[in-house]
């Protein structure tokens, strides 16, 4: 791993997706489908981590109750941070990933329901 590709990994955004309750780590995406599987409630969510160090997973409930496994990039740029889920949004500049978690799944703000490891 490159320098600079440490120091990304050091930005607070990582260390706040790797600390929000609904983050479940290095599991499979069948493994999150089993959490999901059988709960009603749209915009239900966990993140988990992706292929490489700066990858990531929300897997979410959408309204009719089918499973999507969303993917998505964290960049560090000069500004903040971005994220690409196939449209660079961004820049933030207030490491929090509840944030912007709507704006992927496409509902507001209120409607995200995080899958609670406690739960």
């Amino acid at each position: 791993m490159s320098a600079n590709a440490t120091k990304a990994l050091l930005h607070p955004i990582h260390r706040d997706i790797e600390a929000h309750p609904a983050w479940y780590g290095r599991i499979s995406g069948l493994a999150g489908d089993k959490m999901l599987r059988n709960r009603n409630i749209p915009f239900l969510y966990l993140l988990r981590a992706g292929e490489n160090e700066e990858d990531y997973y929300l897997s979410f409930l959408l309204p009719n109750l089918a499973i999507r496994h969303h993917p998505f990039k964290i960049i560090i740029t000069k500004e903040g941070w971005c994220f690409d889920d196939g449209v660079s949004r961004g820049p933030y500049t207030i490491p929090s990933i509840a944030n912007v978690l709507h704006l992927m799944m496409e509902c507001q703000k209120e409607n995200c329901v995080p899958l609670n490891k406690l739960k």
